[in-house]
């Protein structure tokens, strides 16, 4: 009957040590699982960052391409309608004052 309860006792503290040991590696598991998720949710983030910083280099240098584009073509409109002026502007004169007497 002692050698009975001995066993029994012997085999509840090897069951004790077992499930003490699961529940190390189960925590121990968690925590990896929570490391790794991380890691990837930091490396997601972090190539999302480069992409977007890529992606507002390249939208800033075409917005730059777009504002010289504009800026040239306002000019050249400036110049022709300069020149039409110098070319015109006797003839424009002319014909407002003979329609002002008119």
């Amino acid at each position: 009957m002692q050698d009975l309860l001995k066993k029994i006792i012997e085999m509840d503290e090897q069951a004790r040590k077992i499930e003490q040991q699961a529940k190390s590696e189960k925590l121990k598991s968690e925590e990896e699982v929570e490391a790794l998720r991380r890691k990837i949710y930091d490396d997601y983030i972090e190539r999302a960052r480069d992409r977007v910083e890529k992606n507002i280099a390249v939208d800033e240098q075409h917005a730059k391409e777009r504002i010289d584009d504009c800026i040239k073509e306002t000019e050249e409109k400036k110049q022709a309608m300069r020149r039409r002026y110098a070319d015109n502007k006797d003839a424009w004169v002319d014909e407002i004052v003979k329609r002002a007497l008119s």
